[in-house]
């Protein structure tokens, strides 16, 4: 599939988004949340994927919803449109492989909540982000109000969200929503030194892994121990765990599929 709101690659089992709408800051709407949508379902689809890179071009990783199309939309339009861009939480949250953001500057409104719905996130030192749906009469979507409590703790959410603040990339990483800061010449290295280090990784092990501690959000500990059971049973009886253990055994590095 060709795309027109993002840069698509795949090298080395690790596919590369690049939102591409720079005169925009790569604000999200209808058309590049679509896009979105697909690229990571063709990466689901797609065996020789085994890590997701998301990034953006120009000064921003996303400065949010368009909202200059927002104008155009009555209230059914704008349930339609919703409706839509939510299927981009789905489309993070169930791919099985890891998604690392790489914030190379403003993560607004929107592009916050992308940054959240990623397994990892890595900001260069010059990132801003804000929770900035209050600043444009609007409450947070894309999966935010879920995940951002459980990142920071109810307060400081209820802090940003009311207040719409921007907060610096080493503010992000103190309250738990940025794993890692570089310096902004560096952001590029340091997403490619880990996205390479988890293409190492057995591909099962990693999406099993994902799926159980989505899960373990909302399950209670004897719910979680019968799936985990299933999956790490799963998870034995793969190429890539017999690789291991002959590794381990043999006293030489796994090869991973």
């Amino acid at each position: 599939m060709e795309y027109t709101t993002l840069l698509y690659q795949v090298e080395n089992r690790i596919a590369k988004i690049t939102l591409n709408v720079p005169e925009k800051m790569n604000a999200l709407d209808k058309k590049i949340s679509m896009e979105l949508t697909a690229v990571l379902q063709e990466i689901k689809n797609d065996d020789n994927v085994k890590v997701v890179i998301i990034t953006g071009t120009g000064r921003a990783f996303c400065a949010g919803g368009d909202i200059s199309f927002f104008k155009t939309l009555d209230l059914e339009g704008s349930i339609e449109f919703v409706k839509a861009a939510q299927s981009l939480v789905g489309a993070f949250i169930n791919l099985p492989k890891p998604i690392i953001a790489a914030v190379n500057g403003f993560a607004l409104g929107a592009g916050l909540s992308l940054a959240l719905l990623s397994d990892i996130v890595i900001s260069s030192d010059k990132a801003k982000f804000a929770a900035a749906f209050v600043n444009v009469g609007l409450v947070p979507d894309l999966g935010a109000l879920y995940f951002l409590s459980r990142l920071t703790g109810l307060q400081k959410a209820k802090e940003l969200v009311f207040t719409g603040k921007n907060f610096d990339a080493e503010e992000a990483s103190r309250i738990g929503i940025v794993n890692i800061v570089v310096e902004h010449e560096k952001l590029e290295a340091a997403v490619s030194e880990l996205s390479e280090q988890l293409a190492g990784k057995p591909a099962i092990a990693m999406a099993s892994a994902k799926r159980l501690l989505n899960m373990g959000m909302d399950l209670g500990i004897d719910e979680l121990l019968e799936i985990e059971a299933f999956a790490q049973s799963r998870c034995m009886q793969t190429e890539d765990c017999k690789e291991a253990v002959d590794a381990f055994l043999n006293k030489r590095k796994p090869v991973f599929k």
